[in-house]
């Protein structure tokens, strides 16, 4: 009898092997579900401010370059460009916008990132970082509301032009992201980078082509109040450098001889005082 007994409550080792087997089991089975059940929650997107205007902005990355922006804002996609007012030339941005916070990437001619805008926009100001993408270096960039549109170069700048009295051609063309100029007399070609300077008018500068006559060129008299500052800049050693025009619809003009109160010839190729380059 106390045989059976024992036997009776004896417990079957193989018999808790496989319980304890079946438990660890069921709980990893509970595990993968709960981690797979985690992993398949969609991830939460920031959502894209559709509606916050932005237009026309102003101001200075670091503490010496002036830039001018454009940004438009589509359902919270960015588009625009800037361009810094040394040079003139737009630059292409693209990013989002969400809630306040304003992400613009710089692109190259290539559509590569040069650099990247990180910003928080306030009623009438952008205060941001402007970060180098290959350098990572930063620059403060503060926006303020531009006073006047900013709009675009036109797009239809680079082309040939020609002058036929004095029988001058000026070449505009584009090149990675910059202009050129080709200016072409019966006495000479010259090369060199355009720039632009930007207002209610576009002037572009013809880089590194120097005047054929100015304060060098004058002998005043020493009661004329110009006499002390000419006698300043020629002390400078150079004439001065780079010819601006004025761009209009289909010509360029080239106010090419001054007056008595500022007296200067900046192309002696031609002896005409205004010098209109058709677009051919």
């Amino acid at each position: 009898m106390l045989i059976a007994t024992l036997l009776g409550c004896s417990t079957n080792p193989a018999s808790n092997d496989r319980s304890q087997k079946e438990e660890v089991n069921s709980n990893w089975d509970q595990d993968v579900e709960q981690s797979n059940t985690e992993q398949s929650k969609p991830e939460i997107q920031p959502e894209l401010n559709k509606t916050i205007v932005l237009g026309d902005f102003e101001g200075k990355i670091a503490k010496n370059l002036d830039v001018k922006f454009h940004l438009e804002n589509n359902k919270g996609n960015v588009s625009g460009f800037y361009y810094f007012v040394k040079n003139g030339v737009d630059i292409q941005l693209v990013g989002t916008v969400v809630d306040q916070k304003l992400e613009l990437y710089e692109l190259t001619y290539t559509n590569d990132t040069l650099a990247r805008i990180e910003a928080t926009i306030t009623d009438s100001m952008i205060t941001s970082k402007w970060i180098n993408a290959k350098t990572k270096a930063k620059h403060n960039l503060q926006l303020r509301k531009a006073r006047k549109a900013v709009l675009p170069l036109p797009n239809n700048i680079t082309g040939t032009y020609k002058e036929e009295n004095c029988n001058l051609t000026l070449i505009i063309s584009k090149a990675k992201g910059d202009y050129f100029y080709k200016y072409i007399s019966d006495e000479r070609t010259l090369k060199g980078k355009v720039s632009f300077v930007r207002g209610e008018d576009i002037y572009l500068t013809l880089a590194n082509i120097e005047y054929a006559e100015d304060y060098f060129d004058l002998s005043l008299p020493e009661e004329d109040e110009k006499s002390a500052e000419y006698e300043k800049l020629k002390k400078i050693g150079k004439r001065q450098m780079g010819v601006d025009c004025f761009l209009d619809k289909n010509e360029i003009i080239i106010q090419n001889a001054g007056n008595a109160m500022n007296y200067y010839l900046k192309l002696y190729d031609c002896d005409e005082k205004y010098i209109h380059l058709v677009k051919q």
